[in-house]
């Protein structure tokens, strides 16, 4: 066991997680660095700072609590449009599916099994293919299945559901169930659906093995060279991407030749910035802009939005057009119009007078808006503290025995943030809470700081809360584009000077913009 000088145990260094990379889907980044260790309740108190706490001042104020289509909000990123937060939930769908960890015990990587395959190929699309899950195609099993059309504008018949059945509700016939959990990820699947048949129709001359490729290879570098460099920032993305044409440079993600796994330090730290950008409402399209009714429940009072809440309590089966709550049929004239979510779309009809679009997403800082703080599919946790996407968050790290913050950039060759930066904020009261929790020798943060916390607090104070820090940066993009460079069918494994063919794009690029153009034109 290791000692420090003064000839006590170091914490954790009795429990330090030996996970292998090699036989399983799940693994660590940094097997040798010790679990860092907290008392649950700590947790559960720094969660509580996570929320943004802003509806009930608006609320007592007798005010939305959002902002109109034509306002800025202080708390917008406008580097990033709020489509790549939608975007990184559809990549991460595609690649993990974890239903084994649980919040009330330990876990180890090892024997947790991914349900998605650790390779970015849409396998939540595609499914496991046409012979196998013939529901997801059409009667000729070349066309993926569309569901009905939802279009604001009934003339172009460009704004299908998913494929649904008959059910009550009627169920999402689609790869991964979780692609319908909210209305704008489902709309995000549909366009991939869509994307799929138009590549078959025009570019593959009725080839469905070679669609796929171009669908997948198209898809796997708008992740390298549209999503990475605007999450992790031009840096970062020069460090490990190298830019177009260049090979990633690899540094801590070591799959050792054998197989691609997803670390948890990725998986349950790193890759959930995305959930501090989530904004509290969205504009759909120039039809559909505000919610029915614009009242609705919030913390025991009544709230009145501007834009459709990303989720509500109210019911949907009694009012559908409540909220952007999941697992349902998209309303009639719900089509997203992806001008209102991506930069390089043109608005359908144009914009409505006095919109800022794209819609931007909010900064990855350490606040998540107040709609995540009670989550729709938690109302039955008796524990309310649970029903909190931060907490549930912050406690799911700790089961995984993820290192601290600071350990990791220290691995990383980095100096650490200090206490006095990851605890501060600029809201006094905010501020005043986060220290108390470190000033309690008990809590056992002075030091060690939980590495989601770490890394959002890291893009917070090193670069506005407008991309990932170093750390956070550069785990998601070794990530990501480790996942594309181990897997044989990739473009980057079987041609890396490949470059996008697809029409309508600056020729050597490809964006979602892009993507989303050529599949309505």
């Amino acid at each position: 066991m290791a000692t420090s000088k003064h000839g006590s145990a170091v914490r954790g260094m009795d429990n330090v997680p030996h996970s292998s990379i090699r036989d399983q889907r799940f693994g660590r980044m940094f097997r040798y660095l010790p679990a860092a260790d907290y008392p649950e309740s700590a947790l559960v108190e720094l969660g509580e700072t996570v929320a943004h706490g802003e509806f009930a001042e608006r609320i007592a104020a007798g005010v939305e609590v959002d902002t109109a289509l034509n306002e800025t909000d202080e708390n917008e990123n406008t580097a990033i449009p709020s489509g790549y937060t939608y975007l990184g939930q559809f990549i991460d769908h595609d690649i993990t599916f974890d239903p084994m960890s649980s919040l009330d015990r330990f876990n180890d990587p090892d024997a947790l099994q991914d349900f998605r395959t650790p390779r970015l190929d849409l396998d939540s699309v595609y499914g496991s293919g046409p012979d196998d899950q013939p529901f997801l195609y059409d009667s000729d099993g070349k066309h993926l299945l569309l569901g009905d059309d939802k279009d604001f504008d009934k003339s172009r018949n460009s704004g299908p559901d998913l494929p649904r059945n008959t059910a009550n509700p009627r169920r999402a016939l689609i790869g991964d169930k979780r692609n319908d959990e909210n209305l704008i990820v489902s709309q995000l699947h549909a366009t991939f659906l869509r994307f799929h048949n138009k590549v078959f129709g025009t570019e593959a001359g009725g080839d469905f093995d070679l669609a796929q490729q171009i669908v997948r290879w198209h898809y796997q570098w708008i992740v390298l060279h549209d999503f990475i460099p605007r999450i992790v920032g031009p840096q970062t993305y020069q460090e490990v991407i190298g830019g177009p044409g260049g090979m990633p440079v690899h540094r801590f993600y070591d799959a050792k030749g054998r197989y691609a796994f997803i670390p948890v330090e990725f998986s349950v730290a790193a890759y959930r910035f995305g959930h501090s950008q989530v904004r509290p409402s969205y504009a759909l399209n120039r039809i559909v802009r505000g919610p029915n009714p614009t009242e609705q429940p919030f913390g025991g009072a009544k709230a009145r939005f501007h834009r459709i809440p990303i989720f509500s309590l109210m019911d949907v089966a009694k009012n559908p057009l409540a909220n952007l709550n999941g697992f349902r049929e998209l309303p009639d004239f719900w089509a997203m119009d992806w001008a209102f979510f991506f930069d390089g779309v043109a608005p359908h009809g144009g914009a409505p007078d006095g919109a800022i679009l794209p819609q931007p997403s909010y900064r990855i800082d350490t606040t998540l808006v107040d709609p995540l703080t009670s989550l729709p599919d938690r109302q039955n946790e008796m524990n309310r503290a649970r029903r909190s996407l931060a907490t549930l968050n912050l406690l799911r790290g700790w089961r995984m025995g993820l290192p601290s913050g600071q350990s990791v950039a220290r691995k990383m060759g980095l100096d650490p943030l200090g206490d006095d930066v990851l605890f501060d904020h600029p809201d006094p009261a905010r501020a005043a809470a986060r220290k108390a929790l470190l000033d309690h020798s008990k809590n056992r943060m002075a030091g060690s700081c939980p590495l989601w916390f770490y890394l959002l607090r890291e893009a917070e104070v090193l670069a506005g809360g407008a991309h990932l820090g170093p750390v956070g940066g550069v785990i998601v993009a070794e990530v990501l584009s480790g996942l594309i460079l181990e897997d044989r069918f990739s473009f980057l494994a079987q041609w890396p000077n490949w470059r996008p063919t697809l029409p309508g794009a600056t020729p050597g690029q490809f964006t979602m913009a892009d993507l989303i153009n050529f599949t309505n034109a």
